[in-house]
C-alpha cells in the first residue's frame, strides 16, 4: 500500500511548483509520485502549465486537489513574466515557489521574489554541461545571466546529482550552504507485483527465447536513440534473435519509427508509447540500454535495477544511479560502437541479477521516493518557519 505521510495541521503550505506541461517525463513522472504521497491536510500542490498544451497527468492532478495555472509559453519571456506575475497575485499568496526548468527557473524566482514570495527553491534536475544547443555565444550569455539571477533570488536549491548541481550552482556549489542534494527516488511498489517475462513478451507478442534490449526515456536528442537504434541496427544482421523495447513519447518518435519501418525492422522494434506498466514492461528485457549524452541523474536507470535488469550506461550519467552491485556499467560514447556491441553480448550470456535482492537493495537507498516525501515535508516546513506538526498534533 502506498504510504500517506500524513499528520494534521490547521492550514496547508501553499507551494506552487514551476515544471510546465506534465507529460510522462522523468521530473514531471516524480512530482506525481510526490504529490501522490505527501500530506494533502499539511501542503497544498499547484502547477504552472503552459496555455493551450494539456499534460497527461493534468486531471490526476485535479483529482488529488492540485490546481493548474496556465500561462503564455516561456519561448516568448515577456509575455510569460507578465502571465506568471497575473498567477502570482490572482492565484496566491504562495507560501513557497519550487521551481524545476534549469536556467529558466530564474525567471520564475525572480516573480516569486517580487511578489513577496518568502521560501523560492531551484532544483536542477539535469547537467547540461554538455548538451549541444547550450554551446552558442547568445545561448551561453544567456545561461549565465539565468544562474546569476537564480543565485541572487533562491533561498534553497536542490539538484538531483553531484554533476546536477556543478551544471546550474557551479563547482563550488557545497560552499553555500543554501545547495543540497536531494536525489529523486522512484515509487517501488509496482515492482513487487510485476507480472511475468513470459506473460509480457506474448502481450508484445515477442517470442520467449528472443534476446530483447530496452529503453525507457522521452524522444528528445539528449536521450541518444539515435545511437541505440544504431547499435540495434549494427547487431540485428547476425543476431535474428534480437529485438528492441522503446518505451516513451515525443517528438523524435516519429523519425525512429520511419526509420525502423525503412529498414524493415519493425517486427523487432517495439515502440510502446507513454505506459503506467513499465515495471511490467522492464520484466520483458533481458538487458537495459542507457546511451544519454547528459542526465541529471537517469531515474530510469534506477527503475531498471529495480527490477533486477543489467544495464549500459553512457558514462556522461552520474555515477551515482549505480546503485544495485554489478548491475550497472558505464561505456563512453566516442568511438566506441565495438565496445557497446561486446558489451550487449556479454550481458546476454551472462549471469541474471536476482530481482529480489535488487529491489531490496533500491528500498534501503535514498532513491525511494518515501524517502523524498519525508524529506520535502520537512524541507517545505523548516524553510517556511512552520512549527513541527507533531508539536500542534
Amino acid at each position: 500500500m502506498t504510504q500517506n505521510h500524513q499528520r494534521g495541521v490547521s492550514k496547508p503550505l501553499k507551494i506552487l511548483h514551476i515544471a510546465f506541461t506534465m507529460h510522462a517525463r522523468g521530473t514531471e513522472t516524480w512530482l506525481m509520485n510526490v504529490l501522490r504521497r505527501i500530506d494533502k491536510n499539511r501542503f497544498q500542490f499547484d502547477f504552472l502549465t503552459v496555455e493551450g498544451e494539456k499534460g497527461i497527468y493534468d486531471q490526476e492532478i485535479l483529482d488529488l486537489g492540485g490546481k493548474l495555472h496556465a500561462c503564455p509559453h516561456p519561448g516568448n519571456k515577456g509575455a510569460f513574466l507578465r502571465g506568471l506575475r497575473k498567477i502570482l497575485q490572482e492565484k496566491g499568496p504562495f507560501d513557497v515557489i519550487h521551481a524545476h526548468p534549469y536556467t529558466l527557473s530564474g525567471l520564475a524566482l525572480m516573480q516569486g521574489a517580487r511578489a513577496g514570495i518568502p521560501v523560492r527553491i531551484v532544483h536542477s534536475h539535469t547537467d547540461r554541461r554538455k548538451a549541444r544547443r547550450d554551446k552558442s555565444v547568445i545561448r551561453r550569455a544567456y545561461i549565465g545571466a539565468m544562474k546569476k539571477l537564480i543565485s541572487r533570488t533562491a533561498t534553497y536549491g536542490l539538484a538531483a546529482s553531484d554533476d546536477a548541481a556543478v551544471s546550474l550552482f557551479g563547482k563550488n556549489w557545497n560552499k553555500d550552504p543554501r545547495w543540497n542534494i536531494m536525489h529523486c527516488g522512484i515509487d517501488l511498489e509496482p515492482f513487487k507485483k510485476t507480472k511475468t517475462k513470459e506473460a509480457m513478451r506474448k502481450s508484445l507478442g515477442i517470442p520467449q527465447q528472443a534476446h530483447v534490449m530496452g529503453h525507457v526515456g522521452s524522444f528528445h536528442f539528449e536521450k541518444n536513440h539515435e545511437f541505440l537504434l544504431h547499435l540495434f541496427e549494427k547487431m540485428a544482421k547476425s543476431d535474428l534473435k534480437l529485438h528492441l523495447i522503446l518505451v516513451g513519447d515525443g517528438p523524435l518518435k516519429q523519425k525512429y519509427e520511419d526509420r525502423v519501418k525503412t529498414l524493415n525492422l519493425e517486427k523487432r522494434v517495439i515502440f510502446t508509447g507513454v505506459r503506467s506498466d513499465v515495471p511490467d514492461l522492464l520484466k520483458a528485457m533481458d538487458i537495459f540500454v542507457f546511451p544519454s549524452l547528459f542526465e541529471g541523474l537517469g531515474l530510469a536507470v534506477v527503475e531498471a535495477q529495480a527490477a533486477g535488469l543489467p544495464c549500459l550506461v553512457a558514462d556522461t550519467v552520474p555515477q551515482e544511479a549505480s546503485i544495485v552491485d554489478g548491475a550497472v556499467e558505464f561505456l563512453p560514447l566516442e568511438n566506441a560502437d565495438e565496445q557497446w556491441v561486446k558489451a550487449i553480448k556479454e550481458k546476454f550470456e551472462g549471469n541474471r541479477i536476482d530481482a529480489a535482492r535488487a529491489l531490496n537493495q533500491v528500498s534501503s537507498t535514498p532513491f525511494n521516493i518515501d524517502h523524498n516525501v519525508t524529506m520535502l515535508m520537512e524541507l517545505y516546513d523548516t524553510l517556511s518557519g512552520r512549527q513541527d506538526s507533531k508539536d500542534a498534533a
